[in-house]
């Protein structure tokens, strides 16, 4: 016969039946809370994301997935570099790189290319957030991790070494403090949009038959399947047919306000209208598809096949939900401002007409920074450029001085007369 002290629950199964009972509670409490009260939902969630007990509520049975499988772990900012001299605002803003890639598998790391590059930076005061999309085909300096060095184009950067190298490389070609970034494969943008239940957008007859084209290849990347499209207009886009959609390159895409963007141009601009959509559906979403949303980057992820990964940590997601709640694309834009596309060794590449211009107009496009002046690092950078490519400085038509009556006075005249009536 077993005795009392046999039979007894041991502690360590009631704690933690009583810990799953409060979490039970707790859900049930918020879900009548919002049902009943109809609370702003993205108000209690950003001041749950700030309270202690949630906050460790989501360590206790998040972390460890989190950190297995999203986290990258393994990143170091210790070897992330800056310029000397960093001028300006930068410092009041937190900036982050965005990389699409096209991996499958586990690649992630290097050994594939980063077809998509865009810097997210986030005013800290404000919240305010502003999109640029790096045309992956810029020529720009690139250090590998064995310290070699290379002109060529921006998106080698995470192929010579993955999201250092390419953090590396943004931060020394255009004087930003990047430290953290974000990595999503074309399954993981997939699964995100599906999660919100798709997107709308318009299409031309030449997207849409390009969306089919891209749609073959797109499958075979993911193993996932969606239908072809069947006419163009207003058309609701799956994970994968959106994604495919990123993809386009060689048809003229026309934004909200009837801009026109050409080829590479075009793919960024694309890109970076789906991720407003994404974000917008995102803070309407429910709270079962944002669970569902999480549960895809959590469980989808595994050492062997990653859909996305970062290196932030879960406290850092936390601490950014109230800014992503509330976030507010006030701009978006391509860089660089003004470019050339020669073909260099056989290769097509984007040209920066002036490095050292263009970082200037990027610092006030980001940063709101007017007459920005780059460091010796990025100058040095822009003169190897033009010498080398023989393409030189070209202004936005809004930063080039009008000639003035003076301009055409013919001074030596000036100087006789001045000097006759001496």
């Amino acid at each position: 016969m077993k005795t009392i002290n046999e039979t007894k629950t041991p502690k360590w199964k009631i704690a933690l039946l009583v810990f799953e009972s409060i979490v039970i509670f707790l859900y049930l409490f918020v879900t009548v809370f919002f049902v009943w009260y109809k609370v702003d939902k993205n108000g209690f969630i950003a001041a749950c994301s700030k309270n202690p007990l949630v906050r460790s509520l989501i360590n206790y049975t998040t972390k460890d997935d989190y950190e297995q499988n999203v986290q990258d772990t393994d990143y170091d900012k210790e070897n992330i570099n800056q310029n000397e001299g960093l001028n300006g605002n930068v410092e009041t803003y937190r900036n982050i790189a965005l990389f699409g890639i096209d991996s499958r598998g586990s690649e992630f790391d290097d050994s594939t290319h980063s077809d998509t590059i865009i810097i997210v930076s986030i005013n800290n005061k404000t919240g305010e957030v502003k999109m640029a999309s790096l045309y992956r085909d810029t020529m720009l300096k690139i250090v590998d991790k064995d310290g070699d060095v290379s002109y060529t184009k921006a998106n080698a950067a995470f192929f010579k070494g993955g999201p250092e190298c390419a953090i590396n490389m943004l931060n020394t070609n255009l004087d930003l403090n990047i430290t953290d970034y974000a990595v999503v494969n074309f399954t993981g943008l997939t699964k995100i949009i599906d999660a919100l239940d798709g997107i709308d957008v318009t299409l031309t007859d030449d997207e849409m038959n390009y969306v089919n084209g891209y749609l073959t290849e797109t499958r075979l990347i993911t193993g996932l399947d969606a239908p072809d499209l069947t006419h163009s207009g207003q058309v609701h886009l799956s994970g994968l047919q959106a994604t495919a959609y990123c993809r386009i390159r060689y048809v003229t895409f026309y934004d909200e306000d009837g801009q026109k963007y050409y080829y590479d141009m075009g793919r960024t601009a694309r890109q970076r209208s789906v991720i407003k959509k994404v974000v917008e559906k995102a803070k309407d979403a429910g709270v079962g598809q944002v669970l569902q949303i999480a549960d895809s980057i959590l469980h989808y992820n595994t050492a062997d096949e990653k859909i996305i990964t970062t290196s932030l940590s879960l406290d850092e997601v936390m601490d950014l939900i109230p800014t992503l709640l509330k976030f507010t694309l006030s701009d978006n834009t391509g860089f660089p401002f003004t470019c050339d596309t020669p073909k260099i060794n056989g290769a097509s590449m984007v040209v920066a007409q002036g490095l050292e211009y263009n970082v200037s107009k990027l610092h006030k496009f980001l940063f709101g920074e007017e007459n920005y002046q780059p460091s010796e690092t990025v100058k040095t950078i822009s003169d190897y450029l033009i010498n080398y490519t023989g393409i030189s400085t070209v202004k936005l038509d809004e930063d080039i001085e009008p000639e003035t009556d003076n301009d055409n006075v013919n001074t030596d005249n000036l100087t006789q007369e001045d000097n006759s009536e001496e």
